[in-house]
């Protein structure tokens, strides 16, 4: 290949290292020193021509000298394509590119830092062109904007009030320096004056500062006075801290939210004036816009209950979060990952294009503080980025470039953004790996660990699978199928499914219920079967009472064998109908060209040497057999020991799709097959959709557990001292109302645990006997609440676990005792001790207690 003319150098041969970049987004990986960071900060510096150093050499270059009059700044080199009818015109005007010539992109290259040269692509070569002058002023102009998400940037916990003022109103008032400091100072200040206030000869004298008892009053005074200014003197430096945190708050408080900075003022003077109703107000409306306008628990499905607020303390606004559990908790609560992608996210909404140029979004690394569900979030923020709706506030896609060593970050439907670097040998450098994505992401074992998408157990929905062989078809039909933008719910979303191989369907019943079968919180996994005795056998193991308790494994809604969609899909008239597997609604022409290509990759066979293998041939043999038992016969006619390799012939089957569904014109019959294999597969992934949506929707249901509290702080509220047996009668009433509500959630254990709890409730505190009457020991009736609430998960634990539960509810039931009864102080029981065993009834969910004495 004959090397392009910007690869050549004073007659010798310097090739670039040429990385693709998606026109959208590219995600970027690869192991440490493989030069991840070293592209993104490549990218702006051949875009804006700041920052280049010497020191961007790789050591190793011939260029990289301390020789005198032989320094050199490294060169760049970019390929630009995609341009507007107006960037086409812009450009012609400043290369003076004749106006017959047709151009789709250009060669870009900034040598020794300032010095711009363009090529353009004319009729297998390339034309050289220079810029000089003013033109090179004009051509910077047209390069996009670099844009940037501060990774290490978290909204902050608190911010003054006034500070939120002065940065949106761009000047700084007569503020009091004490309104502006944090709390720590301000404590620091309020701890000085204090050692005046314990002193009062000390006040008294300073009251008549003069004469000869000034020196005698500077010495008692200066530690205080010192402690002040010196808290005072720290906010230069607290405030340059802080500066880019105050943006983020003022980003979400006043362009997002929009809330005006007048009324953040009249917040500051009302709670001066100590004007608390009028206060509250302000805060009560404030939180309404940000409920309006940040729609946060779109992007952060952890929790759809998430509340953002904020509340006025002293000068501040402080940020309290609401989670699903109602609790309210400050940011110092909970964890930093929430921060950063709160910060990320408004970032994005804050975000205020460019108003002529493209951009270009560049960031290292955001998987740092972010847990795994995060990461997934953080892809739909990208999305927004490239792709924006419809209505944002974005109104040009902007390109995404970033790098991550996260498994999680790399989005498993879009395999065509990967680009996998490593750093070669010696003098090598960085090398980016070819076909990344089509070797079903082997090159990332050495960049991001495991396999992509194949740890079990870890998305957000698993689907059981026969094979690895299934696992790709199912992997390449979901990618092929939304690069067709086929609507979502005929597709997968592999981000939000992981497919698990079990290496055959005999295993699978067992994974199943290392999956499901011993823990309280079980994550969805739904299955897929192919309908030959095997899978049938797994299918009656699945559904049997096999399972822990003697229940089946999963519900008939979660196990599919292909052979039940069979009046839906498409197969060949004569073939086993009865034993479907996933190859069999695979089209003829497609398996075909497949199994040639498995061939002539694997075994080295010549394009003639097979070219025997028809459709007609495979037909001739396809009665009353598997698609693969069929293709393995037209074989074995000119090969007797021929077999084909499942997983390679699926990674063909794709292949082929691909090369097929990508071309413009084909032959009316590889036509009709790639209809027919998105039609099919369109078919098999709506009825899985269906699946993994009831399965997780199983999993957002509210939890027995979950309504026994919501009722039982209801009572206490209504009810805090003491309460009649009426009431106690009533509750229970309510409780049990709602236990048959939850036999699909919860287990039959965890319910009959939850009905013998409530019985020995109602008989040890004699509820049905003078209801009139006031509950007696209405500290341990409310100990006994909190039992029932717990029975379920008690009863559905193993014994090992229940142990560590109980203690956990003695625990807490002592503090709920502490925080009822006024006359317990310090957590120290006015009760008798009351010592709870498991014995082999509470096993059965019989959970019995004995009541407490008051002394």
């Amino acid at each position: 290949m004959l090397p392009k003319p910007w690869e050549m150098i004073d007659g010798a041969f310097y090739p670039y290292i040429t990385i693709p970049i998606e026109s959208k987004i590219t995600t970027v990986v690869g192991a440490n020193e493989s030069g991840k960071s070293h592209l993104l900060s490549a990218i702006e510096k051949a875009i804006t021509g700041k920052g280049i150093e010497r020191s961007d050499f790789c050591r190793y270059s011939p260029f990289f000298t301390v020789k005198q009059n032989e320094l050199k700044y490294p060169d760049f080199g970019m390929e630009w394509s995609n341009f507007s009818d107006l960037e086409k015109l812009n450009l012609q005007k400043i290369l003076d590119i004749p106006e017959n010539v047709i151009f789709d992109s250009l060669f870009l290259f900034r040598q020794n830092i300032s010095d711009l040269t363009v090529y353009l692509p004319e009729k297998g070569d390339y034309r050289l062109y220079k810029i000089n002058g003013k033109k090179h002023e004009d051509l910077q102009n047209l390069l996009p904007e670099i844009l940037k998400i501060e990774s290490e940037i978290a909204l902050p916990s608190s911010v003054p009030i006034k500070i939120l003022v002065e940065i949106d109103q761009e000047k700084v008032f007569d503020n009091r320096k004490f309104e502006l400091l944090d709390r720590a100072q301000r404590n620091e200040i309020v701890d000085s004056l204090d050692d005046f206030s314990g002193d009062l000869d000390l006040v008294t004298r300073v009251r008549s500062f003069q004469g000869e008892d000034i020196e005698r009053v500077d010495s008692k005074a200066i530690r205080p006075l010192k402690s002040i200014i010196k808290a005072l003197d720290k906010f230069d430096s607290y405030y340059e801290d802080k500066a880019k945190q105050f943006q983020l708050a003022h980003k979400l408080i006043c362009k997002i939210a929009l809330v005006d900075s007048n009324a953040l003022l009249d917040l500051a003077q009302a709670i001066n004036d100590d004007r608390q109703g009028y206060a509250n107000g302000i805060v009560e409306k404030i939180n309404r816009q940000l409920a309006i306008h940040l729609n946060f628990p779109n992007y952060w499905v952890q929790d759809r209950n998430f509340c953002l607020k904020v509340m006025a303390r002293d000068y501040d606004l402080v940020f309290t979060i609401t989670d699903r559990t109602g609790t309210e908790y400050s940011f110092n609560e909970r964890s930093q990952g929430l921060r950063y992608f709160l910060s990320y996210y408004i970032q994005y909404r804050s975000h205020e294009p460019h108003f002529s140029k493209s951009e270009i979004l560049l960031m290292d690394e955001p998987d740092t503080y972010l847990s795994s569900q995060a990461q997934q979030d953080l892809l739909k923020i990208f999305d927004l980025f490239a792709e924006p709706q419809y209505g944002s506030h974005l109104k040009h896609p902007i390109q995404v470039v970033y790098v991550t060593h996260s498994p999680f970050l790399i989005d498993k439907n879009h395999a065509e953004r990967i680009r996998v670097l490593q750093k070669g040998n010696e003098d090598e450098g960085t090398r980016i790996v070819k076909d990344a994505a089509r070797n079903h992401y082997e090159p990332l074992r050495s960049s991001v660990g495991p396999y992509v998408g194949e740890t079990t157990f870890i998305g957000n929905c698993n689907l059981m699978v026969e094979g690895i062989s299934d696992q790709i078809i199912i992997a390449g039909a979901t990618a092929y199928l939304r690069e067709k933008n086929i609507p979502n719910l005929e597709t997968l979303d592999l981000n939000k499914i992981t497919i698990v191989p079990s290496g055959s369907a005999s295993h699978i019943p067992y994974l199943v219920y290392l999956a499901r079968g011993r823990d309280i919180e079980q994550p969805a996994v739904i299955v897929l079967l192919d309908s030959d005795k095997s899978g049938k056998e797994a299918r009656r193991q699945l559904l049997g009472k096999g399972g822990q308790h003697r229940r089946p494994l999963l519900k008939e809604a979660f196990v599919l064998q292909l052979g039940d969609l069979k009046e839906e899909l498409s197969f060949i008239p004569d073939s086993l109908i009865d034993e479907i597997e996933i190859e069999d609604i695979i089209p003829l022409p497609i398996c075909v060209q497949a199994t040639k290509l498995y061939l002539q990759e694997f075994l080295q066979k010549d394009a003639t040497e097979i070219s025997f293998l028809t459709e007609e041939v495979v037909l001739e043999e396809i009665s009353n057999k598997t698609m693969l038992d069929a293709l393995e016969a037209g074989l074995q006619k000119s090969y007797a020991s021929l077999e084909i390799n499942k997983v390679g012939f699926a990674r063909n089957v794709i292949r082929v799709v691909n090369e097929w569904g990508r071309k413009q014109e084909l032959p009316p019959q590889q036509n009709d097959a790639i209809q027919l294999f998105e039609k099919n597969f369109r078919v098999l992934f709506k009825k899985l959709n269906v699946m993994q949506r009831r399965a997780q929707q199983k999993l957002t249901d509210e939890k027995l557990s979950q309504k026994i509290e919501r009722l039982k702080k209801s009572f206490n509220a209504r009810h805090p001292i003491s309460a009649r047996r009426e009431d106690g009668v009533i509750l229970l009433d309510e409780i049990e109302a709602i236990l048959e509500t939850n036999i699909e959630i919860d287990s039959d254990k965890a319910i009959e645990a939850t009905k013998n709890a409530i019985q020995n409730l109602r008989r040890d505190y004699k509820l049905e006997v003078d209801m009139n009457k006031a509950i007696d020991d209405y500290i341990g009736f409310q100990m006994g609440l909190e039992r029932i609430k717990y029975a379920g998960l008690l009863a559905s634990q193993e014994k090992e676990d229940s142990n560590i539960l109980l203690e956990e509810v003695s625990e807490l039931t002592q503090v709920n005792e502490t925080a009822v009864d006024g006359e317990v102080s310090n957590g120290d029981s006015q009760t008798s001790n009351e010592t709870t065993h498991t014995t082999d009834s509470d096993a059965k969910g019989d959970m019995k207690r004995r009541p407490n004495q008051r002394k």
